[in-house]
């Protein structure tokens, strides 16, 4: 469906409410007939469609050669004699006078070997993913309508111009009957996708579950780059090490004389504001002093120069600059983009006492944990200096919050820190003291040790589809971006996540999806794409069409059909999609998830998916990861709740020995009793799990050798250990990466280090209890009921039987009815998504009984048409068949 520009020429005639008629531009308004060639016209079209048609389906005759997916799932046949899909879809738009032109797209992704045939838009029939294309388009058309009598100034109505349904808004100067003059974009040309599903590549040298095995070329590259990422690691374990923060091998070098500058206090900055300088090309905030006043010269002393060498192994984390005996500086110069260059903001702190010479400790800079290392030259009382990254303040996306220093003041726990050499998030363990516990634990603790994955990204064989590894490693040496990265330039650096840091649930949840919306995703004229879905073939065809695009693809807009149906995708379509498709998916009868031991609502990777599936569950996983990665990114909910250590794992938060509790809540208990054993060896265990796959008990070893390994008092703290990393990790290792991967061919990670992981279960499923008085506060009457809204007979019997006589399930039903999707946004119905990606909010609109008996839904604009009722009763009766009749398809809006 296409958008279009209207102007309006104020004259009425004849009623002309299913179609728009071709005009000249020099044809007066005020002509009420329409051409006579209308007939010929759509005959015309009738046999270019037909044509274009053939073409489409003969170019998908070239596709690629099967996956192995695909081979074992070949595609159900197609239901012929559908009528034609509009693929023209765009965001109902138009002004009272001027022209504005259709969304179009980008061309087909990189790496086609064989150009598709040019299909119009009007003809597309066959499930898949289709790319929009302007490029060979015709001209534009011009056509003349009449609003219908019922559109007031404002409203939307739609109309049939040529081959295309089209969305108009009714100009403000303009009442129903008068005539428009519409502009129409030609119509697009759409290429399908013919390079089929990418294929999985094993980064693990097995293959397997929908995965072959990685080609000699794109191994090579992989090894170099898998050799880098080693050194990266060693050099920042040696420098976050106790051992090495301890001794150092050479005396520290000799303190260079610092360089200062004057500079002139601005007019109008006062003491305790912040002005800019530049000196020797940086920019940096300087804070004006108590004693200082506006035009008064002021002498700084600016960051030195970043150094040639790389700093020595032995110096550990983020290294301040000695006020009173300064060494060279320890700073990372980071790649800016050449617009808006981050400001550097001067902090100057004192060493807590107690902290040695090259040890770490923390404290709160601008609202941010800052994880900083005491120069070796350096005792507690001394002051030290580093700088920090702030917003901008010609940057009005994001006002940075007042610069606070402060000592970390948590109890005990994880802390996320920035460190101060490299500009990296890393965690720190806090002690009950508020400071930084880097006591070397050599055994395995369960109140204290705790692991985080890490994830490493290498080539695939296909360019459409990474692959990598995945691991556990120690929580204290994991680190990520902090800034995230687009085409080689910055889009949002490490001011701004901290600042966004600091928010509330509401506020971080907002700067996440404009972020994603305004910064990240593609713009609807540089590309978007258009599946199309059989609904009898739900998952098979979404699969077929996810799975082939690239990581750019999945940046663009969707647009959503069913085929054979006459839905619109104006935001319900895609809702619907979401939710089916995760619905399916995480059904247990599926074999890839299954329900906690703890909450039938969490659910768990099935550790036996393989055999369930046993030559695509590692695609099915992919899938999954892509498709909750998409409804992040555009602020969709899916149905599906899992297991609170795997919302860790998306987030690389630690996970602890306590998160063997929820996933199987005996087997832990079990495991902790042991501890209350005299002797151990009691029991006669050893380093091994027994396992049920679907009735056979299969013997896991938890360690090289495991079954000759016996369970001692010794070793328990080793067994306890490798249990965690089995029941967390190994155990389910190949589906995990496969979902993580997915999942970041589209989220950048550093956006998520503003979440834990319950705000993230909540910004992906939506609030799970459906708040009634949020729901009536954030709900608009139209129809009969604008007058009284609330107060209406009607309206009123609707509230009280769905707060007294409904259960959550069924309110559940009444929300998916109306909405499409049973889930509640996460941060209530204040911000419930409408036909154009922004906030709609619930509408229930009156209507007499004579146009309908039962209520009636428009999801894509989360509407209930409501007839005027007689009685409660009455209202209740038909609304529940309503509920429980309906089905999910859609009715044209």
């Amino acid at each position: 469906m296409g958008s279009s520009s209207s102007t309006s020429r104020g004259n009425t005639a004849s009623s002309i409410n299913t179609g728009a008629y071709p005009a000249s531009r020099n044809r007066r308004a005020s002509s009420s007939a329409p051409p006579s060639t209308t007939t010929q016209h759509q005959n015309g079209m009738q046999r270019q469609q037909r044509r274009a048609t053939a073409a489409a389906h003969a170019s998908l005759g070239t596709s690629a050669p099967p996956s192995s997916y695909q081979r074992h799932h070949p595609s159900p046949p197609i239901t012929a004699n559908r009528p034609p899909v509009s693929t023209t879809q765009g965001n109902a738009s138009s002004t009272s006078s001027g022209y504005a032109s259709l969304p179009g797209s980008a061309p087909p992704p990189r790496g086609a070997s064989i150009p598709p045939a040019a299909a119009s838009a009007t003809t597309l029939s066959r499930p898949g993913a289709y790319s929009i294309s302007r490029e060979g388009a015709g001209p534009t058309q011009v056509f003349r309508v009449q609003i219908p009598h019922e559109v007031r100034p404002g409203q939307e109505f739609q109309v049939i111009a040529g081959s295309r349904t089209v969305r108009v808004r009714c100009p403000a100067e303009s009442r129903g009957g008068h005539y428009l003059q519409i502009t129409v974009p030609p119509d697009p040309v759409v290429r399908p996708n013919v390079q089929g599903m990418a294929v999985l590549t094993s980064a693990t040298g097995q293959e397997g579950g929908g995965a072959v095995l990685m080609r000699e070329s794109v191994r090579e590259v992989n090894a170099e780059v898998q050799q880098q990422q080693e050194q990266q690691l060693e050099q920042q374990n040696s420098q976050t090490s106790p051992a090495n923060s301890q001794t150092s091998s050479s005396p520290p070098p000799p303190p260079q004389p610092p360089q200062t500058y004057m500079v002139t206090v601005p007019p109008g900055i006062s003491p305790g504001m912040q002005f800019a300088v530049e000196v020797e090309g940086q920019r940096m905030m300087v804070t004006c002093p108590a004693n200082v006043q506006a035009g008064m010269n002021l002498r700084i002393l600016p960051p030195q120069p970043p150094p040639t060498q790389s700093a020595p192994p032995n110096l550990p984390s983020g290294i301040g600059t000695s006020v009173d005996r300064p060494p060279p500086e320890q700073q990372r110069s980071t790649s800016l983009p050449p617009t808006h260059p981050p400001l550097m903001q001067m902090f100057e702190v004192v060493v807590p006492p107690g902290v040695m010479p090259n040890q770490s400790f923390s404290l709160l800079a601008n609202g941010q944990r800052v994880l900083v290392t005491c120069p070796s030259n350096v005792r507690s009382g001394q002051k030290v200096r580093f700088q920090l990254p702030v917003s901008n303040p010609n940057d009005k996306t994001k006002d940075a919050p007042a610069v606070q220093l402060e000592y970390e003041s948590i109890k005990d726990g994880w802390a996320r820190t920035i460190r101060v050499t490299d500009m990296k998030f890393q965690w720190v363990r806090m002690n009950e003291d508020g400071e930084i516990d880097l006591k070397s634990v050599s055994r395995f603790d369960l109140q204290h040790s705790a692991y985080t994955r890490r994830l490493t990204f290498l080539e695939g064989n296909d360019p459409r589809m990474r692959t990598g590894t995945l691991s556990f490693g120690t929580a204290n040496e994991s680190s990520v971006e902090s800034s995230v990265e687009l085409h080689g330039k910055e889009v949002v650096g490490y001011a701004e996540i901290a600042a966004a840091h600091q928010g509330s649930y509401d506020e971080k949840a907002e700067w996440f999806q404009e972020i994603c919306r305004e910064r990240l995703r593609m713009k609807w004229n540089d590309g978007h794409l258009r599946i199309l879905i059989r609904r009898q073939h739900l998952l098979h065809d979404s699969i077929e069409a996810v799975m082939s695009m690239s990581r750019t693809d999945l940046s663009k807009i969707w647009r959503f059909e069913f085929l054979g149906e006459t839905g619109i995708d104006a935001g319900g379509l895609a809702r619907e999609w979401f939710q089916l498709v995760t619905e399916e998916i995480f059904n247990p009868d599926m074999g890839l998830w299954l329900p906690s031991a703890t909450n039938q609502m969490a659910m768990r990777i099935n550790p036996a998916s393989e055999i369930s599936c046993p030559e695509d569950h590692l695609i099915y996983f992919r899938f999954l990861g892509r498709v909750m990665g998409k409804a992040l990114f555009d602020g969709q909910l899916v149905t599906g709740h899992m297991v609170r250590h795997m919302y860790k794992h998306i987030l690389g938060w630690p996970v602890m020995f306590e998160d063997l509790e929820l996933p199987d809540e005996g087997y832990y208990n079990s495991l902790k009793s042991l501890l209350d054993l005299e002797n151990v060896e009691d029991v006669c265990l050893d380093f091994t799990f027994t396992e049920n796959a679907l009735g056979e008990n299969r013997v896991v070893e938890l360690m090289e050798g495991g079954e000759d390994v016996s369970v001692t008092n010794d070793n328990l703290p080793e067994f306890m250990e490798a249990n965690l990393n089995y029941h967390l990790m190994d155990r389910v290792k190949p589906q995990q990466t496969e979902l993580l991967l997915g999942f970041y061919d589209i989220i950048p990670e550093p956006l998520l280090t503003i979440f834990d992981f319950q705000e993230l279960e909540l910004l992906m499923c939506g609030v799970p209890v459906i708040d009634i008085d949020d729901w009536m506060a954030n709900t608009s009457y139209s129809g009969n009921f604008e007058q009284q809204g609330e107060k209406a007979s009607t309206v009123q019997w609707f509230w009280e039987v769905i707060r007294e006589e409904f259960d959550q399930e069924t309110r559940a039903r009444l929300l998916q009815f109306v909405t499409g999707s049973s889930g509640v946004p996460s941060r209530g119905f204040s911000v419930l998504q409408g036909n154009d990606g922004g906030i709609r909010q619930f509408s229930i609109h009156g209507i007499k009984k004579e146009h309908s008996l039962y209520p009636r839904s428009h999801t894509c604009f989360n509407r209930i048409d409501l007839p005027i009722y007689s009685s409660k009763d009455e209202l209740r009766e038909k609304l529940r068949v309503s509920i429980v009749s309906s089905a999910t398809g859609f009715d044209m809006e």
